[in-house]
């Protein structure tokens, strides 16, 4: 799954500049992909070093610190309220009110940021209804 960048500057988003620096990536000799834009799923870019090195030690920074904060219970069914279940209700909330805003913003930006933010969090849904379908499907069998 590709790794979105929000707020970024129309040169960011466009793939022309670094979305950690900023800088012209046309000066920029060694630039990776790092992730997406959301608005348009284009793919933005970062300089190899040390910005992209920076991403990806976040990364797996954070990634360490929810699979720590997550713990183990012992419960592998991803029904319970911290699983798969507590998840995809959370990505519903979050929709509802993203609706709420929707409905009282009249600013384009954040009406497009909203929107943005619906359609992260419906693909999201999305994947984590199919995936508890699929696992109830199974275990019906």
């Amino acid at each position: 799954m590709d790794r979105y960048f929000w707020h970024l500057s129309p040169s960011q988003a466009r793939g022309l500049a670094c979305v950690v620096c900023s800088l012209d990536l046309a000066k920029q000799m060694r630039h990776v992909v790092v992730g997406r834009d959301p608005a348009t799923e284009q793919e933005v870019y970062a300089c190899a070093e040390p910005c992209a090195v920076r991403i990806a030690e976040e990364s797996e920074r954070l990634a360490r610190e929810m699979r720590e904060s997550a713990g183990s219970d012992g419960d592998d069914s991803g029904l319970g309220a911290d699983g798969e279940f507590g998840r995809l209700l959370r990505d519903l909330r979050i929709l509802v009110g993203a609706e709420a805003l929707l409905a009282a913003v009249d600013d384009l930006a954040t009406i497009k940021f909203l929107l943005q933010m619906a359609a992260v969090q419906s693909e999201q849904a999305m994947i984590r209804s199919r995936r508890l379908l699929a696992r109830m499907t199974l275990r019906e069998e």
